[in-house]
């Protein structure tokens, strides 16, 4: 197979889903075997035990691919060094969460870790590029801001990781336009990064999809928050590849999850315990709307989201883009509090 070609591309990204389609069936089993379960509790969303950390397939399933393609390709060792000690510290702290809880505060600790090396990695980041404009932060700000910014895609990755099919579905969506992106800019290596990945998380869905057989775990959202965090801070930095066509293909995470942890921390709760108050758990636990319905309209929201990212990209205009993202959001999250409201 010759993978300079877009034939071999396809035919090794092929491989990788039925790879991760196996992989992921047989971790399910050794979950199971293992007690490696997810029991449902009074804030949970499913109603049987299930088996988690399943996102451990798709992070070892990306990671040798990332080192095989680095030697078959001939790159240099930084972007090896940019991709895999980060998101990979990310993905062991929540391999062990997964298995045995780990405080917060050392979780964060490592997040913060991980975010350091990546920005190691990168280099000094100073200034952001929202394509419409320049916000110039300066060494002192904009390190704290890029830490601050990888650590939130962390968590908010895991907070919006509660119904079937919704973190896979929004990683394989912001992946694969992502590194459309990418590759127009000239990052063909990270692109194909990203590809491989959507390869890898789309075997995972098959069994995530409602009911789901699997649960990613935090090994596996936590890591996808991370690296999704890489992509955008080195496509800003290093390809000019505008933050905001990154911010807009994550509106439906990035919106409910901080409109959510506003009110939280406003009511006075903990923005870190488990709480099923985000508008896609209350339409499922107020309005009692099925795990495929809440599915079928986020992929809705993210297919209008990808088609505005787009056209922003392809128009070199993004203020009104992003102005109509936010206006959607917000329509449909003042519409989840009426439905919510009536039931």
């Amino acid at each position: 197979m010759n993978f300079a070609t877009p034939v071999g591309q396809w035919v090794f990204l092929a491989l990788l889903f039925i790879a991760s389609l196996s992989l992921v069936w047989l971790f399910g089993r050794y979950a199971h075997a293992a007690g490696l379960l997810d029991t449902p509790n009074e804030r949970s969303s499913h109603v049987v035990e299930t088996a988690r950390g399943g996102g451990s397939v798709f992070v070892v399933l990306w990671t040798i691919s990332v080192v095989g393609l680095s030697f078959y390709s001939d790159i240099d060792l930084i972007f090896v060094q940019l991709l895999l000690p980060g998101p990979l510290l990310v993905a062991f702290i929540g391999y062990l969460d997964d298995h045995k809880h780990i405080p917060v505060k050392y979780r964060i600790a490592v997040q913060l870790v991980a975010a350091g090396l990546i920005l190691f990695v990168t280099g000094s980041y100073s200034t952001i590029n929202l394509g419409f404009s320049h916000i110039e932060l300066g060494l002192l700000a904009g390190t704290p801001v890029a830490l601050f910014a990888i650590v939130w895609s962390i968590n908010l990755f895991n907070f919006m990781d509660g119904t079937d099919g919704i973190a896979s579905a929004e990683a394989i969506f912001v992946l694969l336009f992502g590194g459309v992106f990418l590759w127009q800019a000239g990052g063909r290596f990270l692109a194909l990064t990203c590809w491989i990945l959507v390869a890898c998380v789309a075997g995972f869905l098959w069994w995530n999809w409602p009911k789901a057989k699997i649960f990613m775990g935090d090994v596996g959202s936590g890591f996808l928050g991370c690296v999704i965090a890489v992509y955008a801070i080195v496509g800003d930095k290093w390809y000019g590849v505008p933050v905001i066509l990154w911010i807009m293909l994550y509106g439906l995470f990035f919106y409910d999850a901080s409109i959510t942890l506003i009110r939280r921390t406003l009511g006075g709760q903990h923005w870190h315990l488990a709480h099923r108050e985000h508008a896609y758990q209350r339409l499922h636990h107020t309005a009692k709307w099925s795990h495929g319905k809440i599915l079928g309209g986020a992929i809705a929201i993210n297919t209008i989201l990808a088609m505005t990212s787009i056209c922003s990209y392809l128009t070199a205009s993004y203020l009104l883009p992003i102005f109509y993202v936010v206006t959607i959001l917000t329509i449909t999250y003042l519409w989840v509090e009426w439905v919510c409201w009536r039931s």
